[in-house]
């Protein structure tokens, strides 16, 4: 396999770049984003992927404009580099996707063209989803939209959270670059169906939020709805409201239910 430049810049980016490099591919450079504050103290922190790039002697850089130098040696040109990217989180602009002469690939978890955008496992949690998947695309210059050159379905378990949803698809997408991607130059690209797409938006800390009347109601119900809640937001932005006191209170489980008031401990909901 060519010589790659990585994008990423969470978790789930840092299992992708594990993988790739267990498969001996060489990573020329990862692409990321800044440190960020942390903790109460608001450290500011290297995100996994810097962080196993950086064990691995991989520089680093966290802004594409201008092309990250690519201190290419060996007879290696630019055309005969590969861009893998998984949950970066920037759209990469067209003048870099030029780079790569067509050979920059996404994983993106879902069968798309359903649930493109910044937030697909939480939603199809939310949604009921049950046969899911992970796409590898060649990117284009719109979200989630270039052609499919694989795919691979996957079943969403009635216990998984969109984090364990989630490692399990990056994974099984890194797989499927490595065993297939010798293959993709001369594949018959599949153009995705636009009036078949679907999105999904950035989460925000208000989507968790559940009026406390309601809260109480879902909760003696022990409503479907609310276990997709949790699993599609836990632990953020998790599903929290206001009591009557104005008191700000966060579901932590439903089996047993346990709720959290900040600075406390979670404690059985009465």
């Amino acid at each position: 396999m060519p010589p790659l430049i990585f994008f990423g810049s969470s978790p789930f980016s840092a299992i992708v770049l594990e993988k790739v490099l267990s498969a001996k591919c060489k990573v020329l450079s990862a692409v990321t984003t800044p440190n960020k504050p942390v903790g109460r103290h608001l450290k500011l922190t290297p995100n996994p992927v810097k962080l196993l790039a950086q064990k691995n002697n991989i520089p680093t850089y966290e802004n594409i404009t201008p092309f990250p130098p690519l201190n290419l040696r060996g007879g290696i040109e630019e055309g005969d580099i590969v861009g893998l990217v998984a949950a970066y989180g920037k759209i990469i602009p067209q003048n870099i996707l030029d780079k790569f002469n067509g050979q920059i690939y996404n994983i993106h978890p879902s069968l798309l063209p359903k649930y493109r955008g910044p937030s697909p496992l939480q939603q199809q949690i939310l949604d009921g989803v049950i046969e899911t998947g992970v796409t590898i695309i060649q990117i284009d210059f719109q979200m989630d939209h270039g052609p499919i050159v694989a795919f691979q379905k996957d079943i969403i378990q009635p216990n998984d959270t969109w984090i364990t949803l989630g490692n399990r698809l990056f994974a099984k997408g890194t797989d499927l670059f490595i065993e297939n991607y010798l293959e993709f130059e001369n594949c018959k690209l599949k153009i995705q169906d636009d009036s078949l797409a679907s999105y999904t938006k950035k989460l925000t800390r208000q989507d968790g939020f559940i009026p406390w009347e309601q809260f109480e109601s879902e909760l003696d119900a022990r409503r479907y709805t609310l276990d997709a809640k949790l699993r599609a937001y836990y632990p953020w932005p998790g599903i929290w409201t206001t009591d009557p006191e104005g008191k700000r209170v966060k579901l932590i489980s439903l089996n047993p239910i346990m709720v959290q008031y900040p600075g406390h401990k979670p404690q059985s909901y009465a």
